[in-house]
């Protein structure tokens, strides 16, 4: 495996191979060395680097360009042996320092060979070489080795060490939490957990190593056209072969893979979310957008991502994510389509994706019934919900309500003042209306109003509201004691007979009013808002983002709002329609789309005036010029 290669600079610190070692052991100990398997290829004449898949010759090193070649053992756990190499032929400046590690065949073995091998070089024609007995003993030392070796059984069924990323809470908590709810017994639940958590992990190492390959192959891609831009010929130059291989991308199926295994995660991450600390799953769903924003950006759009639907996300997973996304990473994740965005019961089952089982890198093949049994697999349509049920669900069971609309076991609010949802995950309220909490361990809590609406509000704008005083606070419907169905129908009729008398009441009423107001209109008195600091400046096409989020600042837009479209300029904004507007911004955006238009308007109508006044300009000084 190629490890790195530093060119001996005193800019870069390294005037020795001494600084080289160095270096490589402080990247090793940062975590930033991305190896790169290939193949070593030793001949009389030169030192060979293959591509292991199609065998194509990488780089080729006469021997006589070989300046140095040094062994480098256990002083690196994960790389204990390291073969290193200098190179410099007649048009390098300065010469390259080549580190490789060595897996199958240990680099002192390796070392000796190449030794014997530029020793030889160096040897007349008809002189004895050294070479042959140094491979008959090497070859001697590795048959020795691979006797000695006694093969390992390959372990099946527990996943293999994994980093420690992701721990399950202790047992105790896991019973603590569940002593009352759950009817499985704490150890197998405590083992499901775990197995979730293995399967967790396995996922996010995967995603960590195919990024690393993106950022290794975006290095490797910049290095290589900064050699292209300086050389002068149409030569290859050293060391170019590595830095081709290094700057070649993942394969279409690989980027599938990893996202799929992203899509995994946010499954499992909900799932979990009651059972995994430090981090947090809420943490860890922000950790995971800067991968899934960066293979966007390696694509160049959306369209690979939205084309992945299995596994599904479970109704739960989507709940989360809009619960904890950024407006940044709300962007992002409305761009993914259907795919990402809509849980699995929304599905017509006859669209929905098959079974997905992920394959880890390390080997481990988690039982397939986890994954048969879990919930983004499973889930299907939520049944009609009848008014019975609809209540039961919504403010708890009916036979239990207490006689002041209270129900034992849950939590109520009142909010301050009135609020308006400004995307798909906030809840639209009214001052001083009553709502159940459903979730209040973040600043934003879950929320469900009387009509089962499921929505976020900052806590900062409710107060808690005490069992005794619900009374008149809750809508009739969920506040009044549960009523059995009447045999005969006589109370279904009475009821029926009492809504169309209602009825009948509120249309008169309405009649009443409206004919009063066209006999007598009232008052209007309109207020205009005005921005404050006077008129608000325009923006064009050729507005930059800061002058676009100055704009949307002025025109009281939410500061949501301001984040995702101030990145924009004044061209990029206009290029949006309303739906994709929209999508962005929830329902403000069609404000925000309305303002654009207007914009677009005046934009147009200065033009006109501009080159109006232009004609009229150029007509005048031709009037004037033939008087004279």
């Amino acid at each position: 495996m190629h490890l790195s290669t530093f060119i001996m600079d005193r800019v870069d610190a390294i005037s020795t191979v001494e600084d080289a070692i160095k270096k490589l052991l402080l990247l090793d100990s940062k975590d930033k060395i991305w190896t790169q398997e290939m193949l070593l290829q030793v001949s009389d004449e030169a030192i060979k680097l293959l591509d292991c898949d199609t065998k194509e010759e990488l780089e080729n090193f006469p021997l006589a360009t070989v300046h140095l070649c040094k062994k480098v053992l256990n002083q690196m756990p994960r790389y204990p042996s390291v073969l290193l190499l200098v190179c410099q032929d007649s048009e390098q400046n300065k010469p390259d320092i080549h580190f490789f590690y060595c897996d199958e065949v240990e680099a002192d073995i390796v070392h000796s060979d190449i030794d014997s091998a530029m020793g030889d070089s160096t040897i007349p024609t008809h002189g004895k070489k050294t070479r042959p007995q140094t491979l008959k003993m090497n070859q001697e030392r590795m048959k020795r080795q691979r006797e000695t070796i006694i093969p390992q059984n390959t372990p099946i069924g527990p996943a293999p060490g994994v980093k420690g990323r992701v721990a399950a809470m202790d047992v105790r908590d896991i019973q603590r939490r569940n002593s009352d709810q759950d009817t499985e017994s704490h150890e197998k639940l405590a083992q499901r957990i775990e197995k979730d958590v293995q399967i967790l992990n396995c996922g996010l190492d995967d995603i960590e190593i195919f990024v690393a390959r993106l950022r290794k192959a975006s290095e490797a891609f910049a290095q290589l056209d900064m050699r292209n831009k300086s050389r002068k010929t149409k030569k290859r130059g050293p060391a170019e072969g590595m830095l081709t291989l290094r700057a070649k991308l993942p394969s279409q199926v690989e980027f599938i893979d990893c996202l799929q295994k992203l899509k995994l995660s946010f499954n499992l991450l909900a799932k979990l979310k009651r059972h995994i600390q430090n981090p947090s799953a809420a943490e860890l769903i922000h950790f995971l957008f800067g991968p899934l924003e960066l293979i966007l950006q390696t694509c160049g759009s959306a369209e690979l991502a939205q084309s992945v639907l299995a596994p599904h996300l479970s109704r739960d997973a989507v709940e989360f994510l809009r619960g904890h996304l950024s407006p940044k990473e709300t962007t992002i994740f409305e761009l993914l389509g259907d795919g990402w965005t809509r849980p699995r019961c929304d599905w017509p089952k006859e669209q929905c994706a098959p079974l997905y089982i992920p394959k880890f890198l390390n080997g481990w093949e988690p039982p397939t019934e986890l994954f048969r049994t879990s919930p983004w697999e499973t889930e299907g349509p939520l049944p009609p919900m009848t008014s019975g049920r609809r209540s039961e669900e919504i403010f708890g069971q009916p036979s239990y309500h207490a006689a002041n609309g209270s129900t034992p076991g849950h939590k109520y609010v009142k909010t301050r003042y009135r609020f308006v949802a400004r995307n798909s995950n906030e809840l639209s309220v009214m001052e001083g209306e009553v709502l159940e909490v459903l979730e209040d361990d973040k600043e934003w809590w879950k929320l469900r109003n009387s009509r089962g609406q499921v929505g976020y509000l900052s806590y900062n704008i409710l107060d808690a509201v005490q069992p005794g005083d619900l009374h008149g606070h809750i809508d009739q419907p969920f506040s009044q004691p549960f009523k059995g169905t009447s045999p005969s129908g006589s109370l279904a009729r009475g009821e029926k007979d009492m809504r169309s008398h209602q009825m009948d009441e509120v249309n008169e009423e309405l009649l009443k009013r409206i004919t009063t107001s066209k006999a007598q209109p009232p008052p209007r008195n309109f207020h205009v808002e005005r921005p404050p600091g006077g008129v608000c400046p325009p923006i064009s096409y050729d507005s930059t983002p800061a002058q676009v989020a100055t704009w949307l600042r002025a025109k009281n837009f939410t500061k949501p709002t301001v984040e995702c479209l101030g990145i924009l300029t004044g061209a990029q904004l206009f290029s949006l329609n309303k739906d994709e507007l929209k999508a962005v911004c929830g329902e403000e955006g069609s404000r925000v789309y309305s303002q654009i238009t207007v914009q677009k308007s005046m934009l147009e109508k200065s033009r006109g005036d501009s080159e109006l006044q232009e004609i009229m300009k150029r007509r005048q000084e031709r009037i004037n010029s033939s008087t004279k």
